[in-house]
């Protein structure tokens, strides 16, 4: 392929966002300007440009993409959801332990495109669990990943398990052990819950995430600094990819932990 096609898809805005509206199905001339924000003496060059290397069809007033638009479309709306997503929270993403994510999932973090990033406010410090609790009462079914103690943790699980949600719940095993000497009554009570399963991580050294919560329309995900800490930062999402995303993203600790069936059941080696 041409380098010509590749600057002619990266190296213009107007190009790009022009050719990523028409992957959405083909629209009107004037469809296009207000939806881009553009003059028609703007944009009529690039359909100009787009037409010439067969890019795009033009029929009348109406915009389409040709077979290889689509396929060069499809190829490129990885990385530029990608882009999105780290110029949207730049700082955010350059502080965080990515190695938390699985590779496989890691060459589609451009799926998490769009979540909004939820920082604790001054009067707050790194204090948001309370408020965050609410996206997920009243969800048929849950499923939660800590690696990081908060007090609110064990209440939060057991009123989700006595509410009757379908819990899931992913403990660090660090996390675990405290839950165990702390909190064991609070545990003993969500393990008897026909409702909840409770899973505890054998690992100590491999990096994952600080907190995972999913529901069937939300998604909140906490990743520790690069420092090893936990600043109160969640990504917070109801975009169907992104939930799908992030609940592969639990499958995936599911997997090399121990469903638990008493606080006592864990053999610690």
């Amino acid at each position: 392929m041409r380098l010509q096609l590749i600057n002619l898809l990266l190296f213009s805005d107007k190009r790009k966002n022009f050719l990523l509206l028409l992957a959405e199905g083909p629209k009107t001339i004037d469809n296009v300007l207000d939806l881009l924000h553009v003059s028609r003496i703007s944009l009529l060059p690039q359909i100009k440009k787009l037409k010439e290397e067969g890019l795009i069809v033009q029929e009348g007033n109406i915009c389409r993409l040709s077979t290889i638009g689509e396929i060069l479309i499809k190829k490129v709306q990885p990385l530029v959801d990608v882009a999105i997503l780290f110029e949207e929270n730049e700082y955010f993403w350059s502080q965080r332990k990515l190695n938390a994510i699985p590779f496989y999932l890691l060459k589609r973090i451009g799926e998490l495109k769009g979540c909004q990033l939820v920082e604790p406010s001054a009067a707050q410090g790194f204090d948001l669990f309370p408020d965050l609790v609410n996206y997920f009462v009243g969800a048929p079914k849950v499923m939660l990943l800590f690696s990081y103690f908060h007090p609110h943790i064990p209440s939060f699980s057991l009123d989700l398990a006595k509410k009757g949600v379908e819990l899931r719940l992913i403990f660090s095993r660090d996390l675990f052990e405290r839950f165990s000497m702390d909190f064991r009554s609070k545990g003993e009570m969500i393990l008897a819950q026909e409702n909840a399963s409770v899973f505890v991580r054998l690992e100590k050294t491999i990096e994952i995430p600080a907190v995972i919560a999913v529901s069937e329309n939300k998604l909140l995900l906490g990743l520790f600094n690069k420092k090893g800490g936990f600043e109160g930062q969640y990504l917070l999402s109801s975009e169907p990819e992104t939930l799908s995303w992030g609940k592969e993203l639990f499958e995936h600790y599911i997997e090399g932990s121990r469903k638990i069936s008493s606080m006592d059941s864990l053999i610690i080696v």
